[in-house]
């Protein structure tokens, strides 16, 4: 028997219903999340209850011949996920749907149509959405478990009421879920938040990871464009790859309202695309979409995508307000757009090999597409941040970071990724903290949620001698990359310049806890804390634990100096000067400033100077200076770093 057309709206078995126009399934009157496919699975085995539905029948109607998937794989895995919302196991006891080996499947519980519920149901919803679009997000939170529509008259008793009486149902309707979910809603966030997790790449080869990701990370980065929207960094959200975890895991850890997840499938020059919005606290849908495309159209995909989900968000969270206008890439050559992907892939790896290898994709791109700007800002950072290991001369890549990010910046005067490596340049290089906050406030300007423009920020006050700002926007960066251990070390430095010891302690757990296996400076630091305490034998124990290298010799020197050991504090010092003459001249520098050697500390903060070390943007604050302060050589010092006294 097949269910007539004009009946087929909401159809029940035991516990749940399904209504077939919304697309919903329910349990007792809670939601429960289904995927598209899965509910059109099961929406073609209602249709025909008791019949057999055969396999062939299923891929015809669910998965076309035009569409390249892994059937089997396919509605294997959508036939689980309909077990799984029915909760029952595939077993020999299935109480809704028996599976006929081979064959396809048979829906085979008494099933009873209802129009009426479904459609009340409907109605009470659109009410809900007209009368509540300027309410908070929260308001949108299911309240688990209580079945609204019971308490709504059926369609008859609605039919003579009109209009009016729907609107006073959804603010009745509406004003009990809203003071559900005040008070029973998860503490996760509060304001318009969104993690992009890696999409999964499920190309037949499995050889697609940095297309995937990378067409992930370019959503991500056009997210960062929305104002006052909280997105969280690729660095915490990508540590979710691989890593089946339930939504509400990841959003409590993360702090974020909703998830974007996706996957990838590409075959030679066609690609598959399949995006989906979800709630973060249930698992709730917000919005799905698969596009299949050629390899050419990839951008529009993108774009779309974007679009789509900054649309759900914003008319959910910012009632009235159109959908921001989003950019696509900026060249139209798909193998450019690939050798980006890739070089960006690498980049990210941050060793010697993969810094080689991102430059040569990164050169690739450029090579065919000369006028594509963000290839150049990429290649900038890589040049900058990786220079040391791929070139001889590091002054080469100096200069080659600052020929690419002039070129980004001509190509394109609203990339914000040109700006904030001209920012980086103009801090780390040229020592001019004022000029890199004005190209840092441009790239904020043009990526307003962008977290690695928190970070520099913070460091950039902390270089002029605002520590107080600089804890607070590492504190901020820190509620968008929230699983980065070495930003906690850097606001862990910064509580310790400021005297606030056991904050500085908790930054450093936190920093061990997320990372265990990457534990440098981390002990160094928490000793110099013991130090700043005047508990300089704990200071000692604490150095111990820190790795065999620069940052352990560092620690030991200072702290045997503080115990009056001298000659033990000698040799770990004569171990920097010996290894790391080119890399650890603001160390070597700190070491005689901390032991009151004031012409040998000078002689190696300038030297650091020269050389452009990094460690040049503690000078104002750093507490092992303090003994050089009064000094006239100090002040010199602050004038050639541009800083003010």
């Amino acid at each position: 028997m097949q269910l007539p057309a004009t009946e087929r709206q909401c159809v029940r078995f035991g516990p749940f219903a399904v209504d077939l126009v919304s697309h919903e399934l329910r349990s007792n009157g809670r939601k429960i999340n289904l995927q598209e496919k899965p509910f059109q699975l099961l929406a073609i085995l209602l249709e025909h209850p008791g019949r057999l539905v055969t396999r062939e029948e299923l891929r015809d109607r669910l998965w076309p011949a035009d569409t390249f998937v892994d059937f089997e794989h396919s509605i294997n895995t959508a036939i689980k996920k309909v077990r799984e919302a029915l909760e029952e196991s595939g077993d020999h006891h299935s109480r809704f749907i028996e599976t006929l080996p081979r064959r396809g499947y048979r829906f085979i519980a008494p099933a009873e149509v209802s129009g009426e519920d479904c459609a009340a149901l409907r109605l009470v919803s659109a009410g809900l959405n007209n009368a509540f679009t300027e309410a908070p997000q929260r308001v949108e939170t299911r309240h688990k478990g209580q079945s609204l529509w019971r308490a709504v008259p059926d369609q008859r008793t609605l039919a003579w009421g009109s209009v009016p009486i729907l609107v006073v149902l959804a603010i009745v309707a509406a004003s009990i879920w809203y003071r559900h979910a005040q008070s029973n809603a998860p503490a996760v966030a509060t304001i318009a938040s969104i993690a992009v997790l890696p999409f999964a790449d499920l190309s037949p080869g499995h050889d697609q990871e940095y297309f995937s990701e990378g067409l992930a990370e370019e959503i991500l980065d056009h997210l960062t464009k929305i104002p006052n929207l909280k997105v969280t960094a690729r660095a915490s959200a990508f540590q979710f790859k691989g890593k089946n975890k339930d939504s509400r895991v990841v959003g409590q850890k993360l702090d974020v309202a909703d998830i974007l997840e996706g996957s990838v499938q590409r075959e030679k020059n066609r690609v598959r695309v399949t995006a989906r919005l979800i709630k973060a606290d249930d698992g709730y849908d917000l919005w799905s979409e698969s596009f299949d495309r050629d390899l050419k159209d990839i951008f529009a995909v993108e774009d779309d995508i974007a679009k789509a989900v900054a649309s759900a968000l914003q008319l959910k969270l910012l009632a009235g307000r159109s959908p921001t206008t989003l950019t696509t890439s900026g060249t139209t050559n798909p193998e450019t757009y690939e050798a980006f992907l890739h070089a960006r892939y690498f980049a990210h790896m941050q060793d010697e090999e993969s810094a080689r290898k991102a430059l040569l994709y990164a050169n690739k791109a450029i090579q065919s597409d000369p006028n594509y700007a963000p290839a150049y800002a990429l290649r900038a950072g890589i040049e900058l941040e990786s220079g040391g290991m791929v070139f001889v001369d590091y002054s080469e890549a100096i200069e080659k970071t600052r020929h690419d990010t002039e070129k980004a910046i001509a190509l394109d005067p609203n990339l914000a990724d040109g700006y904030r490596v001209l920012s980086m340049i103009q801090s780390w290089v040229e020592s001019n903290c004022r000029e890199a906050e004005t190209s840092l406030k441009r790239a904020i300007d043009l990526a307003p949620g962008d977290p690695d423009n928190l970070g520099l920020s913070a460091w950039l006050a902390m270089c002029q001698g605002r520590p107080e700002e600089a804890v607070e926007l590492w504190k901020q960066e820190l509620l968008l990359d929230p699983l980065r251990p070495d930003e906690y070390l850097f606001l862990a430095q910064s509580l310790r310049d400021l005297g606030r010891y056991e904050e500085a302690r908790g930054a450093l757990a936190k920093a061990l806890d997320l990372n265990p296996n990457q534990v440098s400076m981390i002990h160094e630091v928490g000793g110099e804390v013991y130090l700043a305490q005047g508990r300089p034998q704990e200071a000692l124990a604490e150095m111990e634990k820190e790795p065999a290298g620069l940052y352990r010799d560092l620690g030991e020197a200072l702290a045997y100096h503080a115990l009056g050991r001298r000659q033990e504090s000698d040799a770990p010092l004569a171990r920097i000067i010996s290894q790391h003459t080119n890399d650890g001249a603001y160390q070597i520098g700190q070491v005689y400033a901390y032991r009151g050697e004031t012409d040998r500390a000078f002689e190696w903060l300038n030297r650091a100077y020269i050389q452009h070390d990094p460690g040049l943007g503690w000078f104002k604050t750093d507490l092992k200076l303090k003994s050089l302060r009064k000094d006239p050589r100090y002040a010199l010092l602050l004038k050639k770093l541009n800083l003010p006294e």
